[in-house]
């Protein structure tokens, strides 16, 4: 076992024969079976290809426990399937060649699973515990990639009563396969959302309780350099739906709950004010919402059924937890925004609830996935408008697309 700080134990079983080193004030222990109560499994299995869809399946219609699905969009055809435990939660490798898995196995102990996605097999399994979990339908992923893929990053919650609903990372190397030593800690933050991750040594968060931006900076055994945040500025009750880097700029633009678009310059963190205002009584639900290939574009999700008397508590009541959104904060339009003018672009009718949204890998083609109606809405981008749907037998929540 390893013991990453006083708060935080991480134990990851490792399927191989090699025995790692002792570090300083730390133990490993590798062992080759996987965890006793494992409950991640490969089902069937086919290589996915480029544009395949991995579909995020919390509440399948039947059995317990989740599932992801490896979906062929063009043909609508299930290509593989992976059972999970409860409160499932998935990342993909940028190259495409590993997807990891979690999901609760027992209390507050999840399975990490890494699997191959050519051959469809597990590499790799193990235990982190109190991992952050979405008790919910999740509104967008609590784990990530640095975009070189060399390290992924999971949300723990901190497990001290003496500070209830405070949160860390836990940062895996995919290269050694083994939890760095470091964790970054980030006190009420709340579940985060991951703004982006240009490299293993840097990364952006939102922090919704907080109603703040952080900009973390990490040495190679993940150990703080730099954890400082900056306080948004809106009041907490209006929200943040999302953030990007804005490409080519040192920018982040914040899109607040109310749809006004503000952009952080990351070095003097000063901000200013964009020609995307407020849209009343439309809202922007909490989610990772889509751009496109190059940035120059976003996709963000507008609401207008939820209960406006009160209005004025729409993102503090996400908030216990702030990553829980209640059922009726599907959306129902996609608005596209240009990211340098910040004008819109146009308007998408989805025609049915939806929860989330991915982009294809060209830009062409958005996915709009619908837990209420278990579908999946395929978007022609260009053409601002519904190509055709996928009935899925589950309630898709969340989608990756394979590079």
């Amino acid at each position: 076992m390893r013991n990453l700080g006083s708060s935080l134990s991480i134990v990851f079983l490792l399927l191989s024969c090699a025995t790692p080193s002792l570090r300083a004030q730390e133990s490993i222990r590798a062992t080759t079976p996987p965890p006793a109560n494992a409950n991640i499994d490969v089902e069937n299995w086919t290589k996915p290809e480029r544009g395949w869809l991995y579909v995020l399946d919390p509440t399948p219609v039947a059995g317990s426990g989740g599932r992801i699905l490896l979906i062929d969009p063009e043909s609508g055809k299930t290509a593989g399937s992976i059972k999970t435990g409860d409160f499932p939660d998935f990342a993909l490798a940028p190259d495409g060649s590993r997807l990891y898995v979690t999901s609760v196995t027992d209390g507050d102990a999840s399975e990490l699973a890494v699997i191959d996605t050519a051959q469809g097999t597990i590499l790799k399994s193990g235990v982190v515990n109190n991992r952050a979990v979405d008790k919910g339908m999740p509104a967008f992923s609590t784990m990530a990639l640095s975009r070189d893929g060399a390290v992924l990053r999971i949300l723990i919650e901190t497990p001290n009563p003496d500070q209830p609903e405070s949160f860390m990372f836990a940062s895996f190397d995919t290269r050694a396969e083994e939890f760095l030593p470091g964790v970054v800690h980030l006190g009420n933050c709340g579940p985060v959302r991951f703004i982006d991750m240009p490299a293993a040594d840097h990364f952006d968060v939102l922090c919704p309780r907080t109603n703040r931006v952080r900009l973390i900076r990490v040495d190679p055994d993940s150990r703080t350099l730099q954890n400082f945040d900056v306080v948004l500025p809106w009041e907490r009750r209006e929200g943040a739906a999302t953030a990007i880097r804005v490409p080519g700029s040192d920018k982040i633009a914040i899109v607040a709950g109310n749809g006004g678009v503000v952009e952080m310059n990351a070095v003097t963190e000063e901000f200013q004010m964009t020609a995307a205002h407020p849209d009343a009584p439309y809202r922007v639900p909490p989610a990772t919402w889509p751009t496109s290939p190059d940035g120059s574009r976003i996709f963000l999700g507008y609401n207008r059924e939820h209960d406006q008397k009160y209005d004025k508590r729409f993102y503090l009541d996400y908030g216990r937890p702030p990553n829980i959104r209640p059922s009726n904060s599907a959306v129902y339009e996609l608005r596209v925004l240009d990211t340098q003018t910040w004008r819109k672009l146009g308007t998408i009718k989805t025609k049915m609830p939806c929860w989330s949204a991915i982009m294809g890998n060209d830009g062409k083609l958005l996915y709009a996935l619908s837990p209420q109606k278990h579908s999946i809405a395929i978007i022609d981008t260009a053409r601002m408008q519904v190509l055709r749907t996928l009935k899925i037998q589950g309630t898709p929540a969340l989608a990756l697309v394979a590079p």
